[in-house]
């Protein structure tokens, strides 16, 4: 009975150590997506969300880390706070939003991960005016607790030419 008990308690206490790190699943084992492709499926993910609007979605996206730097939308927005805001009069401004990637380019290793891209976007207002414009897009993203979650991202517009 004690050989029992001294077996389970082993058994158990590998188990323990070889699950301790469990959330964080190295980028080159096995089939592990790397990280480049972690990072194409993020953008995707991100754009489809915009796409519908769907404000919730992107903000869970976010690490929404204290003293987090962002720079959106022609404005210089710093914090994660203002970027949520931000996000919510998104919703009121688009009634319909089309996005579309140009070049793309990502990397990274482990658990920090980065991708840039050009990109297209036709937005439809609520009154039914269409417009487009171009611009470009760069994420830093940490993987945390299991996911991908931005940290620094920033997108710009080019001037309009005269």
């Amino acid at each position: 009975m004690k050989t029992s008990i001294r077996i389970s308690c082993a058994v158990a206490f590998v188990m323990l150590i070889g699950g301790w790190d469990a959330g964080r699943v190295p980028a080159s084992v096995g089939n592990a997506e790397s990280v480049e492709e972690s990072m194409r499926d993020l953008s995707k993910a991100i754009l489809a969300a915009y796409e519908r609007r769907d404000t919730a979605t992107l903000k869970s996206f976010y690490a929404k880390q204290p003293g987090a730097l962002f720079f959106w939308e022609r404005k210089m927005q710093y914090s994660w706070e203002q970027i949520n805001s931000t996000m919510d009069e998104l919703v009121r401004f688009v009634a319909k939003m089309k996005l579309t990637t140009g070049e793309f380019r990502a990397g990274g290793s482990g658990d920090a991960g980065w991708f840039a891209a050009t990109f297209h976007a036709d937005r439809v207002t609520p009154d039914g005016k269409q417009f487009s414009s171009d611009g470009r897009w760069t994420v830093v993203a940490q993987r945390i607790n299991g996911r991908w979650l931005i940290v620094h991202e920033h997108t710009s517009f080019p001037m309009a030419e005269r």
